[in-house]
């Protein structure tokens, strides 16, 4: 996926977007119209948590070149090295891979932000 591709108030493990942006944005959100709720939600566990399954869908959706997915798989499948034993995990994104801020991104496009769009 491009960058360009994400929602404008998508802000995580973006260039040019911290939390202070998304504060920013929001506190102009709020002074500029009237608001009646404000959903605050943190996902605890989510790189854990995230479906295996699902993540290689969506980035299928996007992305027809075989390699690449093999590539992620393989990622998504390498597990981590603690203490000298190796734990792999049929959830998760790897919290602790270089892909991982990438990976998120992409499942929260497509399970939460075009939600919160149409919404």
């Amino acid at each position: 996926m491009n960058e360009e591709e994400f929602l404008g108030f998508s802000h995580g493990f973006r260039p040019r977007r911290g939390q202070h942006d998304a504060l920013d944005a929001l506190y102009v959100g709020i002074a500029q119209r009237k608001v009646n709720y404000i959903l605050d939600a943190d996902v605890a566990g989510f790189f854990d948590g995230v479906s295996q399954d699902w993540l290689i869908r969506f980035v299928e959706h996007r992305i027809g070149d075989k390699r690449i997915i093999r590539l992620i798989r393989k990622w998504l499948k390498a597990g981590v090295l603690e203490d000298g034993i190796v734990t792999v995990s049929e959830r998760g994104n790897g919290s602790r891979l270089v892909i991982s801020p990438l990976l998120a991104n992409i499942y929260l496009h497509y399970a939460f932000d075009l939600w919160a769009e149409r919404w």
